[in-house]
């Protein structure tokens, strides 16, 4: 056995999905989702009528199962009422495993440290987030035995370090320490215009197709747009502080396994700068911004960018080299104009 730390946000035990009920849209809509090896196991052995349902409505490709996807973009377990006809015919248990976590990632590994999260892509939990009036994310910490070898002490140092430097970014940047950087320093409009250019999202899905046209469109006038936005609308920079801090609790673990700390950490400002954008297309477009707007952008930021492993790397890439002429002993600089003004 060996000794971990675990890590999740105040508000994890707090999530519970609303169905229908508050969610801006269903989770079984479009997504092309994989089904794990124990379960795929289970529906290719299950006997009887069930078992020919769940066949006939899942598919293989390139040697792993997936879910199949009717024509109207539903997943084709989905009943009439948006439930999961597995998990009434059948049990939760049965469901694949992403089906039963999302919108949880759990056990997320660097070193003793273990992370719980919740993705602000579900509504429900965007909601948790910014109707909670506390201007500082607050993370509990908890220690526990979990089976395998003691962690290497070596390992445990650098895992250490990682975290004091990541916690100290996340305070930073709710006490308004990086505000230059969030609020004032930006990318150039080229820059930007490119990101968009090359991110991919739902076509035909509404309202993030919607949302990222009107973003791409405003990326020239954001400017004035943005003074207007926050002074009409007070709590905005603490959203925007709290959002930051979730980027970098999340985004600077990367560090590890992309092995820099340039892409993660560009990731986080640029995270906050494209959904301000978001939220200026909505302001613009109403004239007001109320915290339900505020959830509407962060879904529809978390629907494109975070659960898409290619847009999250598109979020680290470099878009503006015109700094690197002053450091040419860096030749894979992703210094940026908001780090480095």
């Amino acid at each position: 056995m060996k000794k971990i730390i675990r890590e999740r946000p105040s508000y994890y035990s707090e999530y519970k999905c609303t169905g229908d009920t508050t969610c801006i849209d269903n989770c079984c809509n479009l997504w092309v989702l994989p089904i794990d090896k124990k379960t795929s196991d289970y529906y290719l052995a299950k006997e009887g009528e069930f078992g020919e349902y769940l066949r006939k409505n899942i598919y293989e490709e390139n040697g792993g199962w997936f879910l199949k996807i009717c024509d109207n973009g539903r997943c084709s377990f989905l009943t009439d009422n948006d439930l999961c006809s597995i998990r009434l015919k059948d049990c939760e248990d049965s469901q694949p495993f992403i089906c039963k976590v999302y919108p949880r990632e759990t056990n997320i590994m660097v070193g003793n440290y273990r992370q719980d999260r919740l993705l602000i892509a579900c509504s429900e939990v965007a909601r948790l987030f910014y109707e909670d009036d506390r201007e500082r994310l607050e993370f509990i910490k908890t220690e526990e035995e979990a089976e395998g070898e003691e962690i290497d002490d070596n390992l445990k140092e650098k895992t250490s370090m990682l975290l004091a430097f990541r916690d100290g970014m996340v305070e930073g940047l709710q006490a308004g320490v990086f505000d230059k950087s969030l609020f004032e320093a930006y990318e150039s409009t080229e820059s930007l215009e490119s990101l968009f250019e090359d991110v991919n999202y739902f076509e035909g899905h509404e309202p993030t197709e919607t949302v990222m046209n009107n973003v791409r469109a405003l990326i020239k006038e954001a400017g004035e747009l943005r003074k207007q936005f926050y002074e009409k609308v007070p709590k905005a920079k603490m959203w925007m502080r709290k959002t930051a801090a979730y980027f970098a609790h999340r985004q600077l673990l990367d560090t590890v396994q992309d092995g820099s700390i340039d892409g993660p950490l560009i990731s986080v400002f640029r995270s906050v700068h494209i959904l301000e954008l978001i939220c200026l297309s909505i302001f613009k477009e109403r004239g007001v911004f109320t915290v339900e707007d505020m959830v509407m952008s962060a879904y529809t930021f978390g629907l494109t960018f975070e659960i898409s492993m290619f847009n999250i790397n598109l979020m680290k890439e470099v878009r503006n080299k015109s700094k690197d002429k002053d450091y040419p002993d860096n030749e894979n600089s992703e210094l940026r104009p908001y780090l480095y003004p």
